[in-house]
């Protein structure tokens, strides 16, 4: 169960010399009231403790928003709700929805003592305006998720000055709406894991690979079938993986055309390093900057191989982070965001910034770092840059956190940064149809599961790139789809749940669940000869391991052992591989080519990695391996 937050008045601290307005008086029928409302993920529950005249205490009693990102508003609103004694409260930067649901509930609830609902909501909090300020450092890095806290953590290691801004209440951005699983090839521990069914026939079909067709990447090829055959000859029973088949996969599923008819794909020395230096940065993360790490290896929709390696928790990763910077020469500005650069000429020296109480930060610094994330939270942006997708369905959610909205972009535009690939937006295929979330529930590895249509039959091979499934998806009545498994998949869920968190989802309607195919087909509303049917035909492909219908080639195990699950799931907006173009030291380049004089970026906020379509788990990878090597080069 996640932390409830119940503030009292004596809270006022945690909101820094705020003031109120003049109070309106109210009267209430004094009591305890609870109220729901709608959230990000689902509904958020309040409790409001009332004396005669006041607001004793504002509690979130239960709720299903995302941890560490919905934190700042949980511990926030409620607090200023009790300071105020009103409900003109600000939206927590970051928390907006969440923040919102808090505040709406809070008012049913009022309503329900008899309070004047209106009149609270006129009664405000005004911060104190706090004096701008200027700071001189070595680096500063501009957005606290995942390419941040790296590039932070990098600089920090070399013994450099630094200060990290990060526009939301908390550190994590959209890292942590991710998946969380960090590609990285390992041949050493995947070697000790049994084979999956397909393996072998897919090896086998890089064989025959044309290498005059793969360009730049001809001699990684030619490597990687030098390495496939000496795996043939030796016990096929084990995994096999190998850098270079992590080079080859990315490049392979990124290259695309779009709707003009022009090729795009990774270019070779980012997708290089990128593969080269993930498993090196995924035990930098551990030995150095203090990360749990987990030995469990997954792989994410779209992943096409199983070398995701995992955190202990997503949180971990950032608290440990802030841990190691500022215990290494480091500050951490939350609720600050960077408005502008400061130019010297064509030279990036520093930021401009404007904290929560308004005023400015003016940051001076030898070198910038970008690391604000993707666009995807941008809906106007999406669409304007979007040259792949026909359409982009009109109302269609994100996974993204409220912040993904280009400011890294824009920020680099300023110094006339060149961009890559903007038109290239990823659709996360399996997210929620409710929320536009990464689903809960059934966060299987791909080979454990199936997909079925409304009308109970299988539409595509579930282990294929991830545009390829959104595709598919939407081209299904409504454009949705089932996600469909057995008992079977407990054991696998990346979100690790437990049974009885399972089984709460099943409660909450996140999850259907039954006793038998037919039973389950009733609670999704399809035919059930044809779900019936799809998963006797999907499990003979799975003793074949081979399924000559759709083409998937690697599988797990049978659907085949009660009770079924099943969770319907929508294409939704999840990450942009267009951005600043970079070098491979994550220097930022401008038009000609240049790199841009003490300007670095790194994560989702750069393009020319991914091509046209990133591969699952390769986008943890990326702002690890590359905000650890901006860091190290901005040190310098």
């Amino acid at each position: 169960m996640k932390k409830l937050a119940i503030l009292f008045l004596s809270a006022m601290l945690l909101l820094g010399g705020c003031t109120t307005q003049e109070k309106k008086t109210s009267a209430f029928k004094a009591g305890t009231y609870n109220a729901t409302a709608e959230g990000r993920n689902g509904e958020l529950t309040v409790e409001v403790v009332l004396s005669a005249d006041k607001i004793e205490s504002v509690a979130v009693t239960a709720h299903q928003e995302t941890e560490g990102i919905a934190d700042p508003a949980i511990e926030k609103i409620p607090s200023a709700i009790v300071e105020a004694q009103g409900l003109g409260i600000d939206a927590v930067s970051g928390c907006t929805i969440t923040s919102e649901a808090i505040l709406a509930a809070a008012s049913s609830a009022l309503a329900s003592a008899g309070a004047d609902v209106e009149a609270l909501k006129e009664i405000h909090l005004s911060a104190a305006a706090g004096e701008d300020t200027e700071e001189t450092v070595d680096v500063v890095v501009v957005g606290g998720g995942g390419a941040g806290i790296a590039a932070a953590s990098s600089a920090a290691e070399q013994g450099a000055s630094v200060i990290l801004v990060e526009k939301t209440s908390a550190l994590g951005g959209n890292t942590l709406a991710s998946g969380f699983a960090m590609n990285a090839a390992d041949p050493e521990l995947e070697n000790q894991l049994d084979a999956l069914n397909g393996q072998v026939e897919t090896l086998k079909a890089v064989l025959d690979y044309d290498e005059s067709e793969f360009g730049d990447y001809a001699d990684t090829l030619k490597t990687l079938k030098t390495q496939i055959n000496e795996y043939l000859k030796g016990d096929t029973s084990k995994e096999f993986d190998s850098v270079e088949w992590h080079i080859i996969q990315t490049y392979q599923a990124g290259k695309r055309v779009d709707l003009s008819g022009e090729e795009i794909s990774g270019d070779f020395d980012l997708v290089r390093i990128l593969c080269e230096k993930s498993l090196e940065t995924f035990h930098w993360l551990g030995d150095t900057v203090g990360v749990a790490l987990s030995d469990e290896l997954s792989s994410p929709v779209g992943s096409l191989w199983l070398r995701g390696h995992n955190f202990e928790s997503k949180e971990g990763v950032f608290a440990s982070a802030q841990q190691y910077i500022e215990a290494h020469n480091g500050k951490i500005y939350l609720a600050t965001r960077a408005t502008d650069l400061i130019l010297d000429g064509d030279a990036v020296t520093g930021v401009i910034c404007r904290k929560e109480d308004g005023s400015a930060l003016t940051i001076h610094a030898k070198n910038v770092i970008l690391a604000t994330g993707g666009f995807g939270a941008n809906g106007d942006m999406v669409k304007e840059y979007n040259t792949y997708w026909p359409a982009i369905p009109e109302g269609i959610k994100t996974t993204n956190v409220a912040g993904a909205t280009g400011d890294g972009i824009e920020l680099g535009l300023q110094a006339k940064a060149s961009l890559t690939g903007m038109g290239m937006v990823q659709l996360m295929p399996t997210a929620s149809a409710v929320t536009g979330q990464l689903a809960d529930g059934l966060l299987v590895p791909s080979q454990y599961y199936m997909f079925v249509n409304q009308e109970g039959n299988r539409f595509v091979n579930e282990y294929a790139e991830r545009d390829v499934l959104a595709s598919a998806a939407l081209s299904q009545t409504d454009g949705v789809f089932y996600h469909i498994a057995d008992q079977n998949m407990i054991p696998t869920l990346q979100n690790k749940a437990t049974q009885e968190q399972v089984d709460a989802m099943v409660e909450k309607g996140i999850l259907y669940k039954a006793e038998s195919l037919e039973a389950l087909a009733e609670q999704i509303g399809c035919p059930s000869e044809n779900l019936m049917a799809s998963v006797e035909k999907y499990n003979s492909y799975v003793d074949a391991g081979n399924d000559p219908d759709f083409g998937k080639n690697v599988f797990g195990s049978k659907i085949e052992t009660a009770p079924y699950y099943a969770v319907i799931e929508k294409p939704s907006v999840h990450h942009t591989m267009g951005g600043l173009t970079i070098n491979t030291e994550a220097q930022v380049l401008n038009e000609a080519g240049e790199a841009i004089q003490g300007l670095y970026a790194a994560g989702e906020v750069t393009g020319g990695i991914h091509g046209g379509n990133r591969v699952g788990g390769n986008a943890i990878a990326d702002i690890m391996v590359f905000g650890r090597i901006a860091g190290a080069n901005a040190a310098k």
